[in-house]
């Protein structure tokens, strides 16, 4: 099952190197589905929870009776594609020793 990624506009390398390994990549804002997770470029907390992106945070909030789930935030900032990768494959920023 290939994961679902939402990407915020402008994050074109990232998108691609994503494409490669097999992921699905969707525009951040546009889909109205669940996805695993959404990688964005420098917002705070609070603008990502702003009504700009309605559609991706109600369907995070969304009850659909199946149990809970959860989507993966990635802050691309600083990070190249080979990192954003590894920390949605993992699910983790930093490997635990």
């Amino acid at each position: 099952m290939s994961r679902v990624i939402a990407l915020e506009e402008g994050l074109d390398d990232i998108g691609e190197y994503l494409r490669e390994k097999g992921l699905q990549i969707v525009s951040w804002g546009d889909y109205n589905s669940v996805v695993d997770a959404i990688v964005y470029f420098g917002h705070k907390l609070e603008d990502i929870q702003a009504a700009e992106y309605p559609s991706t945070i109600d369907s995070l909030s969304s009850d659909t009776g199946n149990g809970a789930y959860g989507v993966l935030l990635v802050n691309a900032q600083d990070k190249t594609p080979q990192e954003v990768y590894e920390i949605i494959k993992n699910r983790v920023y930093e490997h635990f020793i």
